[in-house]
């Protein structure tokens, strides 16, 4: 098992190699500069990478981006986001569009064993779908939904509200199918109860009850939209894939407004500082500010310079 751990934060690199010794003889290579990790990407010897938010003047987006690319290796090789380096918190779903997965530090052993124990094979190409949640009691009709969308999506079935409801604190699915009549928890009852942790999380509410009243209700209520029963399932596909495109620009939105507001209070933090005259906790603050607003380091022609 060969992993890159990219940081150039002593204590984040410690805390990394330390939870992941543990693994069947895992052989570690620690980059701490962008042109290091650039030839051991090019080595095609690695299995994944496991990555700080921000090392070396690049984020997390642009390594993915760099990973992604394919102009220093053939193939996409799964990247490990060590959550405790986030600054702001990261959407899953966006991180799934970018191509990483976001995991605590003490995830790691079992994250990369179960990486490596599936299907993993170095050198074939990563296809990351999202995620589903269906809930829905009536096993014909949840197999029906589950054999038209298994392609597309990476699905979990639920058959009653509680259970459903548990699945998706536990998971943070990035779509819902929800039913409205099951039994434990009504559909609008777990709607409510996601909507009071996650008031973005995308939901299409599958009802029988085709009734303008009932279905503004949803809407109102926090779902993204609703699908009468009986409903074609070219619908169905065009729905999902419909609400999975806005709720990646919301969250983008959001994330982008969660950066901004940060950077507002480090820029306050930084002139209050400066005006005291305390250079070292200025300078500490401004490298903090890179981490929140790096430098375009992944250009194709800064790319160019590096490989040569």
């Amino acid at each position: 098992m060969n992993i890159i751990v990219a940081s150039s934060d002593q204590v984040v690199i410690d805390s990394i190699i330390e939870h992941i010794n543990g693994l069947p003889s895992p052989t570690i290579t620690v980059v701490e500069s962008t042109d290091d990790f650039i030839e051991e990407l090019k080595s095609g010897k690695h299995n994944c990478i496991v990555a700080d938010y921000f090392f070396d003047g690049i984020d997390i987006w642009q390594l993915a981006k760099l990973v992604g690319s394919q102009k220093l290796l053939p193939y996409s090789l799964p990247i490990y986001l060590v959550n405790e380096t986030c600054q702001t918190e990261i959407p899953p779903i966006l991180a799934k569009e970018y191509g990483f997965n976001l995991v605590g530090v003490e995830q790691l052993p079992v994250v990369l064993s179960a990486m490596f124990q599936g299907e993993y094979v170095r050198g074939r190409s990563i296809i990351s779908k999202p995620s589903l949640l269906v809930i829905e009691d009536d096993e014909d009709a949840a197999e029906v939904v589950y054999q038209a969308l298994r392609d597309s999506y990476e699905i979990d079935m639920a058959t009653d509200g509680i259970q459903g409801l548990m699945l998706w604190k536990t998971k943070r699915h990035n779509l819902i199918l929800l039913d409205y009549m099951l039994p434990g928890l009504k559909g609008d009852d777990v709607l409510y109860g996601i909507m009071e942790v996650d008031k973005n999380q995308p939901i299409i509410v599958m009802t029988a009850y085709d009734k303008p009243d009932s279905n503004q209700n949803f809407i109102l209520n926090g779902a993204s939209q609703y699908l009468p029963k009986p409903f074609l399932l070219d619908d169905l596909r065009r729905q999902c894939q419909i609400i999975i495109n806005k709720s990646k620009l919301i969250y983008q939105t959001h994330y982008s407004e969660m950066k901004f507001t940060k950077l507002s209070s480090l820029v306050y933090e930084l002139d209050h500082y400066l005006n005291s005259n305390n250079i070292e906790k200025a300078k500490r603050v401004m490298a903090t500010i890179k981490t929140v607003m790096p430098n375009k380091l992944t250009e194709d022609d800064q790319l160019t310079q590096r490989e040569h």
